[in-house]
């Protein structure tokens, strides 16, 4: 494991330094393309191309893929076990908060991503696209983990067993034991997690897609987008399982358990101390799995959707402005 962790490591280095030489390489007469001329979109159609289009993608890739996040889950649980549930067993406990939070919080990423991504990239020059797909994608997931973190807790704990019954027993057990903090068990975990994700996610998908593009001398399908979705979502999940992990950790424990974790360091600590350094890597599998898998289906949901929207904007610009001429 540690061998494969360490390959995936190298790799997504390489690539993030091919993503620095690019502009070296790059002739000059393959900066002149010639394209369609199409209407621009202004920051406000940008913002709600990518909202839209995030929310189709989160929630089609949330609901195929359900199963093999129920068993991450659970690998990564302490005691998960013990609830009777075992690993295979109810898959779908705990889909109805996960599809609640899917819209709103993929329509919240790639809304603040494409808004962000759009801001940065016109003030800043071109050299520095890699910075800006990082600085974009690392605000635009601290601004969808707000809105995730309480779904998120309450998702994982009907998943391990830790709390049984409806979805709504649960949001009113946490509301009366554990007051506002409980529904923001871990948030400091999630984040910690998705942010070092998403920096090593969107700059590979962006450079993916725009040698792959170069390479074809034209513009991608929505399916070789996805494919290139899935290629580095896989390898930034491996990166991140640790935090995966501690993340998990933190939202199933609930007040009175056996075993309470401070916070991220100290929670870490003592998974070391008392299982192993393997524990950290408990459901890398499923989850490199799911994520590739989901990356290759949100991505391609993502750009199906978005590829749909622009071009009904395009044909509404026209139309106006045959209508005006």
């Amino acid at each position: 494991m540690v061998r494969l962790v360490s390959g995936l490591a190298v790799l997504c280095l390489g690539q993030l330094c091919c993503i620095a030489s690019a502009k070296v390489v790059q002739p000059k007469a393959s900066v002149k393309k010639v394209q369609p001329a199409v209407p621009s979109q202004t920051a406000r159609e940008s913002f709600v191309t990518g909202l839209l289009s995030g929310a189709v993608a989160g929630t089609t890739v949330d609901l195929i893929l359900f199963p093999l996040d129920t068993v991450k889950t659970r690998l990564q649980t302490k005691g998960a076990g013990a609830a009777g549930l075992g690993i295979f067993k109810g898959l779908f406990n705990g889909v109805a908060p996960a599809i609640a939070a899917s819209a709103p919080c993929a329509a919240v990423f790639f809304g603040a991503y494409d808004g962000l991504k759009r801001a940065l990239g016109n003030a800043a020059p071109a050299h520095l696209a890699p910075f800006v797909h990082c600085a974009a994608a690392a605000g635009a997931d601290l601004t969808q983990s707000v809105v995730r973190a309480p779904f998120e807790v309450v998702k994982q704990r009907m998943q391990a067993g830790i709390e049984l019954g409806s979805a709504r027993n649960i949001v009113s057990g946490i509301a009366k034991s554990e007051g506002l903090k409980g529904f923001y068990r871990g948030w400091g975990a999630l984040a910690l997690r998705d942010l070092p994700f998403d920096i090593i996610e969107f700059p590979m998908y962006e450079y993916f897609k725009k040698e792959w593009a170069r390479i074809k001398g034209a513009p991608l399908a929505p399916w070789q987008g996805s494919l290139c979705g899935s290629v580095a979502g896989g390898i930034a999940a491996a990166l991140t399982t640790p935090l995966d992990v501690v993340k998990t950790r933190l939202m199933t424990q609930t007040l009175g358990s056996g075993t309470q974790y401070l916070n991220v360091m100290d929670c870490l600590k003592q998974v070391v101390r008392e299982e192993g350094v393997g524990a950290l890597w408990a459901g890398v599998v499923p989850r490199m799995t799911s994520i590739a898998f989901g990356g290759a289906i949100f991505f391609g949901a993502y750009e199906y959707a978005k590829a749909a929207l622009l071009a009904r904007h395009i044909a509404n610009k026209r139309a106006a402005a045959a209508a005006s001429a």
